[in-house]
């Protein structure tokens, strides 16, 4: 009796391993992964690193902008003190100089002196020498109704060797200029000096 019941046991037990070889062997002959689904999840899996590298890279560019914006907070807050701090140097210096200002006296301006005016000086009498001139005046005639002065060489008394000469006419040889006849008497200029010959009767 006893040895029946070890063989039907050892009957089912050897029944069951061969159904598990079954399976094993089922399972052997079927692929769990195919090769298309393993590279479709590698290819997934390695698009889910890219996208995580990019947004840890736009997180750290995020975190040096706003590193950066606060850098230039804080310099514009040092120079905005540095601005109140000038100002307000600016402020006691104004003070300062409108107590000295206020301190000290104002000198009084001199009063203007009232000039004289200069008096003109009188002009120089120049003092003409009379000169002797190089030709000897004969005397004054009149020719249709205007005077003239007749002059000859010194010491001539030959008629053909007098001539008659008007009023801005030049003795012929000599710097002397007739300028007018006044009366008796027969102005000259010699190079700028006036000289008066009377002339005889």
């Amino acid at each position: 009796m006893a040895a029946t019941a070890d063989k039907e046991s050892l009957d089912a037990l050897l029944t069951r391993l061969g159904k598990v070889d079954e399976r094993l062997g089922t399972v052997a002959g079927n692929h769990l992964v195919t090769n298309e689904d393993f590279r479709a999840g590698q290819q997934a899996l390695s698009n889910r690193i890219d996208a995580a590298q990019a947004y840890a890279k736009q997180a750290t560019e995020s975190a040096q902008e706003i590193s950066q914006n606060a850098a230039s907070a804080g310099e514009l807050l040092v120079l905005k003190a540095s601005v109140e701090t000038l100002d307000s140097r600016l402020q006691e210096l104004s003070q300062s100089r409108i107590k000295q200002t206020t301190a000290v006296p104002l000198k009084p301006k001199p009063k203007p002196v009232a000039r004289q005016p200069k008096r003109p000086k009188p002009p120089a009498t120049a003092t003409v020498t009379p000169q002797t001139p190089p030709f000897t005046v004969v005397g004054i005639e009149y020719r249709g109704g205007e005077r003239f002065l007749s002059v000859a060489p010194p010491g001539s008394t030959q008629l053909n060797q007098i001539y008659l000469i008007r009023p801005g006419d030049a003795v012929a040889g000599t710097a002397w200029r007739l300028n007018a006849l006044d009366g008796r008497s027969a102005r000259f200029d010699v190079a700028g000096t006036p000289q008066t010959v009377t002339v005889a009767q």
